[in-house]
């Protein structure tokens, strides 16, 4: 079949148009991607900023604390060491008390001093079970009330940032039964479930009312923003009289973000 001239120009024509058309919808759907793009370039450059702003704040924070409160604890470490000499002499039987004082002030000193310049404090040099052990050893020894430790069978693999952010939640815990819960018995349990960790610390003391509790308490906001760092939740169940549970649910590995 041979076409005329004219009809050749027409389809010619209509092949035009088409890849104008296409043109069109290409640059169209360009455009709305590179606004995407530049959402996540703004998004990213606020994350930025914001990472800057809080590192820069740790950063002052740890200043101060090495300046003012490491001060405090080296004046309080030499007034015990006065008290310790006229104690021992007057009153021999607090000598062990007042050397678990001054060792406890030396650990204090050492890690204020370890946070103000970022590394690990001296609990959390070591592996994660390890350093449980002994925290509870220590809190046993310190308010002698009954503290049990149960942890998987299985190998206990975190990132070391994120087994310190449970090391914490657990001392926090007990540093909140030895000042408020009046517990005879307390026990902490880790075990894995499929994918995920669950730590839980309950203890059998006077309990209270989660609604009498301010909201920016730091003691448990801290707890809760170490559990966002974790990857996920912790949960405070209480009631007056019927003790106190933390729970804290982590996932195993964290899903990477594309």
């Amino acid at each position: 079949m041979i076409l005329k001239r004219s009809d050749c120009f027409e389809q010619y024509a209509q092949c035009i148009k088409r890849k104008r058309r296409s043109n069109v919808n290409y640059s169209k759907t360009l455009s709305r991607h590179t606004a995407s793009l530049k959402v996540l370039h703004a998004d990213e450059v606020g994350c930025s900023r914001c990472l800057s702003a809080r590192a820069q704040e740790r950063r002052l924070i740890a200043r101060e604390l090495h300046d003012e409160l490491g001060q405090q604890l080296t004046a309080l470490l030499q007034g015990l060491g006065v008290l310790r000499i006229k104690l021992e002499r007057d009153r021999p039987e607090l000598g062990p008390l007042i050397r678990d004082l001054v060792s406890i002030s030396h650990s204090a000193i050492t890690a204020t001093r370890d946070i103000s310049v970022g590394i690990p404090t001296g609990s959390l040099r070591r592996a994660l079970v390890p350093a449980l052990h002994q925290l509870i050893e220590d809190f046993r020894r310190q308010s002698g009330i009954d503290c049990r430790l149960d942890l998987p069978i299985q190998e206990i693999n975190l990132e070391p940032h994120r087994s310190a952010h449970l090391y914490r939640i657990v001392q926090e815990s007990l540093t909140n039964v030895l000042r408020h819960a009046e517990a005879s018995r307390v026990a902490i349990i880790l075990e894995r479930r499929e994918n995920d960790y669950v730590l839980e610390i309950a203890d059998d003391g006077k309990g209270f009312a989660l609604h009498d509790t301010r909201p920016d308490s730091s003691g448990l906001s801290g707890m809760r923003e170490r559990g966002r760092q974790l990857g996920g939740p912790v949960i405070i169940f209480s009631h007056p009289g019927h003790g106190t549970i933390v729970q804290a649910i982590l996932p195993i590995t964290l899903s990477r973000k594309p």
